[in-house]
């Protein structure tokens, strides 16, 4: 019996790779969310920080207004990031739909080469039962004769 070569196996082989390279984007998009959300609590905390000081004591008029402009700064900061955030889930969600597109092509041309798998074997078989009714039938000549 001979070896069976799938003509798409080049497909599958490419398509595999751009699979690979979407959960590479996927992760990488997670981590720098993962990375914002960090920077984020940062922020948040120093803004707590800023607000607990402004409250904690009198202060000058200077110095309030220079607080809350700090504060107002962090907020915008906060605005800014969740933003990113939300720009960033919103593209790991396109991605994941790319991945699932390309996992459902993956799926198909698996299907596709299990089917032509199995008309391989099917084929061969019938040319080996060939191959043994021919001897059988030559074997029973020649044995007339």
């Amino acid at each position: 019996m001979g070896k069976f070569n799938y003509r798409f196996d080049s497909i599958i082989r490419v398509k595999e790779i751009l699979e690979k390279r979407i959960q590479e984007e996927i992760a990488l998009i997670d981590k720098e969310i993962k990375d914002l959300r960090y920077q984020n609590s940062l922020i948040v905390e120093e803004r707590g920080k800023n607000q607990r000081n402004m409250l904690s004591r009198p202060l000058k008029a200077a110095e309030f207004q220079s607080a809350k402009l700090y504060d107002s700064l962090l907020e915008k900061q906060i605005i800014e990031i969740q933003k990113k955030i939300e720009l960033n889930l919103l593209k790991r969600q396109d991605k994941y739909r790319e991945l699932v597109e390309r996992k459902k092509e993956q799926k198909v041309f698996e299907t596709h080469k299990e089917n032509q798998h199995i008309e391989y074997i099917v084929d061969e078989y019938r040319r080996e039962l060939k191959d043994i009714n021919e001897i059988g039938i030559r074997n029973y000549i020649g044995s007339q004769n």
